[in-house]
């Protein structure tokens, strides 16, 4: 669900209502970062754990890491919406229930989802993002495209990923591997954009990339939607999009607050 603005004017001694959608002008500052290795799809949960501390030592820009279990993560990520700040939720293969209810029982308005839509990031590493949660594959594909309000899919399997131009400056540890499950950057549409791209096939299947809202400020990254393989830096890219990516979109802007507080004041939620 995207987010829209009720603004009350006075025209001619008349109550005027307008229904407009936010644009954000500004980028959120980079803020903490929450890392989720309880459960995980596609590898074993030791080996997420150890990614995910592997990515905790490393990041140096975010201005706190910790790592979560699925109960405390829910309150977190409330905490976090709305906050003036782009906080970060990684994942591997496993979409915490806290966040959002296994099954696709709540569609729209889920903690991610308002999350998402205040500005933050999600970025995944693993099984397909937002599909497997308690109960197996219980969100299936349904899962990115309720956060995404678009028709994606990531049905790519055995796609031959080669870095970038921006995966050498962004992510040098990213090397040549086979992706399972890439965004495919033609079903990126409005409002929705193809931010970066570390990895791709030359055809459209991209692998580490973000992906970024344009009305919402929101993003989505995977890298390496790949089952177990010992030899994937996983917790080396993570932390290189986040230190070196993000931190250049992010962590160099400035929040005006005259402007923060047009886009959030009495902020609703539309039916499309």
């Amino acid at each position: 669900m995207k987010k829209v603005i009720f603004v009350m004017a006075m025209l001619l001694g008349y109550s005027l209502t307008l229904l407009i959608t936010p644009t954000p002008s500004f980028a959120l500052p980079l803020g903490e970062v929450a890392i989720f290795t309880e459960q995980s799809g596609w590898i074993a949960q030791n080996t997420a754990q150890q990614e995910g501390e592997e990515l905790a030592d490393l990041l140096k820009k975010p201005s706190k890491v910790v790592t979560l279990t699925d109960k405390e993560i829910g309150d977190w990520a409330k905490e976090r919406t709305d906050n003036g700040l782009a906080d970060i939720i990684v994942t591997f293969g496993w979409f915490p229930t806290n966040l959002y209810t296994p099954g696709n029982a709540d569609p729209d308005d889920s903690v991610a989802e308002l999350f998402l839509e205040g500005g933050n990031v999600f970025l995944n590493t693993a099984d397909y993002i937002f599909y497997v949660t308690q109960g197996g594959g219980a969100n299936g594909e349904q899962g990115l495209k309720n956060m995404m309000d678009i028709n994606a899919d990531m049905w790519s399997g055995g796609s031959g990923i080669k870095p970038t131009a921006d995966g050498k400056k962004y992510t040098p540890s990213l090397g040549n591997f086979t992706s399972e499950r890439t965004f495919k950057a033609a079903q990126i549409v409005d409002p929705w954009e193809v931010e970066a791209i570390f990895g791709d096939t030359g055809s459209g299947n991209i692998d580490p990339a973000i992906v970024h809202d344009t009305e919402t400020g929101g993003r989505i990254g995977i890298a390496f939607q790949e089952p177990n393989n010992a030899g994937l830096p996983r917790g080396e890219v993570l932390a290189e999009m986040i230190d070196n990516f993000l931190f250049e979109v992010l962590g160099a802007q400035a929040v005006d607050p005259q402007q923060k507080a047009t886009t959030t004041w009495g902020h609703l939620k539309s039916g499309f």
